[in-house]
């Protein structure tokens, strides 16, 4: 069923641990991926069909930038990248003229290596006669189809195991999660460790700028390199796509649901080759979705009661992911400052309080600088106005956490914003019961607020516990601060608070 690049009869170009597949412009040291740029892939391919012989610097820059002047210097650079990953001893200098690559290369299938990266690219639809055939060819991705992962990732190793293997059985898998949980990067995780079993590789499409369903087919297009993308519609694009072999991740599915389920089903249809990896803070609920519930990192457990037990040390606290991710991003924010055992019942609090989501963790820790670890704590209740200032590189929705509330609560229809902002006096978990109380005016409004409980639970604005035999639920504390600010706007926080009160809550 999958394709493993270690058992391919497609041309391969091999030297010592490594192997490079023109046809998918893809290098492997042993079976792991590398990643290289564009150009570099360019000058490498060249390099390595001429093995042996001296490459003129006219001729590596009219392959890598063909139709462009450029300086002498962005070969250099592209050059030194290759060192980088290859080591130093592959590729000789040869003073005055160009480079030389000078270790044996080994060439399976002699003569059906591609003589152009375009050629070896394109991959011509079968049966694909009409004058639209160049316009529907797919020219794959360069390098791995893959963003570059920039940190490490914790605690994910299950769940990117558990991934693999969902992948490995089913064509269409969707990672659900609040926003801030890192779907993303466990998409991409899970990704990387099977490219070798798609023959085309893997494709990202990064849905979140779209502002409207019809810029779907089009991102697609555009993410596939194909010819005129703007013209491109959902057929042109499955039929494309039906002799190929590859992985399709669509993130950031939230905000155009519709049209990216009606796409996969048509892909799933009309492409058998392809599988699809879809993140979304609530399920397609499409046809052949198989859905993967993102849980929060790993966290420390409560103090038990009472006095004597001893406190958590700092190597207890490193034991869970959550405190892993949280000391590392101290380290990197602020330099030099130690975390012992006095800090590590502290951080197990900010934590804990944080629900375990990354965003909100890294956030949180590139405040300690600031505050130190007892001032974060202290205002650690104000989580939206606290947990700003993320990464400028990062997308929009996810440089501050209320950024990234801000745009689940957009998506948000007015009856399941009002049941959230009611829910946002429980501070604890909370039943069936309890939630329709609140949310319900009257008798004729329950059926309306059953239909937005399932909805705030199904957008990941709600967590169910399973706890007793009973449906209860609980809010994130992130997500509550937020939605309660929501609430004392809306003019409504003393009668809620009210009834709260009444339904045997302890007052605010």
């Amino acid at each position: 069923m999958f394709y493993d690049a270690t058992e391919a009869s497609e041309p391969v170009l091999a030297f010592n641990s490594f192997r490079f597949f023109p046809a998918r412009r893809l290098l492997y040291e042993d079976d792991r991926p590398l990643r290289l740029g564009s150009r570099a892939i360019d000058i490498l391919h060249v390099l390595l069909e001429r093995a042996g012989e001296t490459v003129t610097k006219d001729q590596l820059i009219a392959r890598a930038w063909p139709n462009t002047v450029v300086e002498e210097g962005n070969l250099r650079v592209h050059v030194a990248a290759l060192r980088r990953t290859l080591g130093e001893r592959h590729i000789e200098n040869v003073v005055g003229r160009g480079y030389c690559f000078i270790t044996p290369v080994v060439r399976s299938e002699a003569g059906q290596v591609a003589h152009t990266a375009h050629a070896a690219q394109a991959l011509p639809l079968s049966g694909e006669q009409s004058t639209m055939a160049q316009a529907k060819t797919v020219y794959l991705p360069q390098s791995d189809g893959l963003p570059p992962c920039a940190t490490r990732i914790f605690g994910r190793e299950q769940t990117v195991a558990t991934l693999q293997q969902q992948l490995s059985e089913r064509r269409f898998v969707t990672i659900v999660g609040t926003g801030g949980m890192g779907k993303t990067t466990a998409a991409l995780a899970a990704a990387e460790r099977m490219q070798t079993h798609w023959r085309q590789g893997t494709v990202f499409v990064d849905l979140a700028p779209l502002t409207r369903a019809e810029q779907v087919p089009q991102a697609l297009a555009a993410a596939l390199v194909m010819e005129r993308p703007a013209a491109m519609d959902t057929a042109a694009i499955v039929a494309a796509l039906r002799s190929h072999h590859l992985l399709l991740i669509l993130d950031s599915c939230e905000h155009v649901l519709e049209a990216v389920s009606l796409l996969a089903e048509q892909i799933l249809h009309g492409a058998p080759g392809v599988r699809l990896l879809a993140t979304s803070r609530e399920p397609l609920r499409a046809e052949g979705e198989w859905v993967h519930r993102l849980p929060a990192l790993e966290l420390p457990p409560e103090p038990a009661p009472g006095a004597g037990a001893p406190p958590l040390t700092m190597a207890q606290a490193m034991e869970y992911a959550a405190v892993q991710l949280f000391a590392e991003r101290v380290q990197a924010s602020a330099a030099g400052l130690a975390l012992g055992d006095p800090e590590a019942p502290q951080i197990a609090d900010i934590c804990r309080r944080l629900d375990g989501i990354p965003l909100a963790i890294e956030l949180a820790a590139a405040r300690v600088e600031l505050l130190g670890i007892r001032g974060l704590v202290a205002r650690l209740d104000d989580c939206c106005y606290l947990l700003k200032g993320g990464r400028r590189t990062a997308k929009v929705r996810h440089r501050t956490l209320e950024a990234t509330l801000d745009w689940s609560y957009d998506l948000l229809g007015e009856s399941e914003r009002k049941l959230l902002h009611r829910l946002s006096v429980f501070r604890r978990r909370f039943s069936l019961e309890e939630a329709l109380s609140i949310g319900a005016d009257n008798r004729e409004g329950l059926e309306q607020a059953m239909d937005a409980l399932s909805s705030l639970v199904s957008k990941s604005m709600l967590a169910t516990v399973s706890d007793t035999g009973a449906a209860r639920y609980r809010m994130l504390e992130t997500t509550r601060s937020y939605a309660a600010a929501k609430l004392a706007e809306s003019g409504e926080h003393d009668v809620i608070l009210t009834h709260y009160v009444a339904l045997g809550g302890a007052p605010l």
